[in-house]
């Protein structure tokens, strides 16, 4: 008697014969039959890893294999689970994502009870007493919108490390929402081991196995940090896009950090509470690109897309990110949802030295030509006005305008390069923010998938101290949406199906516990799974 796993996965292949590819690129798309995961590393080899440049050839080998190969498990699907598809008054079923930066999952715990929860969760933010009554309702409307996603995109994902007590935790979030999961490598985290092996004989290596070394437990410590797509609908496949390399998380970290860096990070600690700690690793940013079965889209399958740009850059060095992650998705001819942690804060968190300092300055045409402008015109204070009113424009809005020079926003490129962007069948983002759409009927650029404010962008992450929110928020993560198109209606956006919706930022979700469950707020968008409908009708249903 065939196996009920076994006649699920004939049943994939049948179906996959029967379905386009769903894009066009070298780098390999590992379909699914049955679970996957790619060797991680031993303990002795991530010590070896950490303490000898270049590492040999066959434990570079190793480490290459476990960057590229995502790990995937259809066990929910396998066990009957569907998806939930909510109703939505004036749309119909939906499929709602959620997006999350869980910071590695320190509070997984607290993670699992806003997805699973909302009774526990309320019981326990009734404790916070800076909270009022409408705080708590509004804390329980956007559990539900969480809840109720059948898509949850996760960025800074831990497995075998001691911070979230060796856990897997996207597999347990997975187990948790009885979803399916698709989980990339992006670091090997090695920055304990690095700094104990240092001091680590040669002679003493071969004894490393038992017993906890270096603080870590060798059994147990596996070092990965990455991102997730957990989901309800059964993957068809996945596949790791590695980025290029715009900081060396390894050599770079492992020089002496500088006076001025040291004094940096003092800064930072006692004004924002921030502690910004040296990160020894390998690896490097990516993007998980998964191929999900869904009926209701034209292809029959949804492609989210999961990118994390990298904070140690310059919005330039993103921007060259996302080109490069475009170019791989360009073939894909199904729906898109692309959604993750973009870093768009307009700078560089990169560790300062005093040679960079200079130099960006000494490069930097803009800052010349400021000076003779200030120059040209002594008005005293005209130079700090001008930054002034800069900033205000561009707090909250990475998406604001650019001028060179007088009102610059270094960050608005990236956003010109999606929005002009064309896959192979036409296809684009939608970049319309239609105001029937939208959350709180807010119009303007973007608004439909992602909130907006009476300024700019409702902000998805924040130091621990804002002084107010004068200081210190961001709008850095996003959804960007490639909506299906027809041989009748090549790439229009004014069919609802799939089309975003109320985009929206769960900050009660976040902040509501004490202390707040992540730096980074969970979002969610709505796309309809049928008909041609008025979306005007949802302005007066929020």
């Amino acid at each position: 008697m065939i196996s009920f796993r076994l006649h699920f996965a004939l049943c994939l292949l049948l179906v996959s014969s029967q379905l386009p590819a769903a894009s066009r690129t070298d780098t390999p798309y590992y379909s699914l039959t049955a679970d996957q995961a790619p060797s991680t590393l031993s303990f002795d080899e991530l010590v070896t890893l950490a303490a000898d440049d270049p590492p040999p050839a066959p434990l570079q080998k190793k480490l290459d294999q476990l960057l590229k190969t995502p790990f995937i498990s259809n066990e929910a699907t396998a066990q009957g689970v569907r998806p939930k598809a909510p109703h939505v008054a004036a749309l119909g079923p939906v499929l709602r994502v959620a997006e999350w930066n869980i910071n590695r999952g320190e509070n997984e715990t607290e993670v699992e009870l806003a997805f699973t929860d909302s009774n526990r969760f309320l019981a326990a933010a009734q404790k916070n007493s800076s909270l009022t009554k409408s705080d708590l309702s509004v804390a329980a409307e956007e559990l539900h919108e969480l809840q109720s996603a059948d898509i949850v995109i996760l960025d800074e994902v831990d497995d075998g490390v001691k911070r979230t007590k060796y856990h897997n935790v996207a597999r347990d979030l997975a187990e948790a929402l009885h979803m399916n999961y698709v989980y990339g490598v992006e670091f090997i985290e090695l920055n304990r081991i690095y700094l104990g092996a240092e001091k680590l004989d040669e002679a003493d290596r071969p004894n490393i196995h038992t017993g906890e070394i270096f603080g870590l437990n060798p059994a147990r410590y596996l070092g990965l940090e990455g991102s997730a797509v957990l989901s309800r609908y059964p993957i068809r496949g996945a596949r790791l896009v590695r980025l290029p390399q715009e900081y060396d998380w390894y050599h770079q970290e492992v020089k002496a950090i500088s006076d001025i860096e040291k004094a940096r990070r003092w800064t930072s600690e006692e004004l924002f509470q921030e502690r910004i700690a040296r990160q020894v690793r390998r690896g490097g940013r990516m993007a998980i690109v998964v191929d999900l079965e869904v009926p209701q889209s034209t292809t029959g399958i949804v492609t989210v897309v999961c990118p994390h740009l990298e904070d140690y850059t310059s919005p330039k060095g993103r921007r060259e990110q996302l080109n490069a992650l475009l170019g791989e998705i360009y073939g894909v001819t199904n729906p898109v949802v692309l959604a993750g942690d973009f870093n768009t804060t307009g700078r560089s968190a990169r560790p300062i030295t005093v040679r960079r300092e200079v130099l960006k300055y000494l490069k930097d045409y803009r800052f010349w030509a400021r000076q003779v402008l200030f120059l040209v015109l002594p008005v005293p204070g005209l130079g700090y006005a001008f930054r002034a009113i800069n900033f205000f424009k561009n707090y909250h809005d990475p998406t604001a305008f650019n001028v060179p020079i007088l009102f610059g926003n270094r960050s608005r490129r990236l956003f010109d390069d999606l929005n002009a962007f064309r896959f192979s069948d036409q296809g684009r983002f939608d970049f319309a923010g239609k105001r029937g759409a939208s959350y709180r009927g807010r119009g303007r650029t973007l608004a439909d998938s992602n909130q907006r404010a009476w300024k700019g962008f409702t902000p998805t992450f924040a130091f621990q101290r804002t002084f107010k929110g004068l200081v210190g928020r961001y709008k850095i993560d996003w959804f960007f949406i490639k909506a299906p198109i027809s041989e009748e209606t090549p790439a229009r956006l004014d069919d609802a199906k799939l089309t975003p919706h109320m985009g929206r930022t769960l900050q009660l979700v976040n902040d509501a516990l004490e202390p707040r469950i992540s730096d980074h707020c969970p979002i969610t968008l709505t796309l309809p799974l049928s008909g041609h409908l008025d979306p005007t009708s949802l302005i007066h249903t929020h």
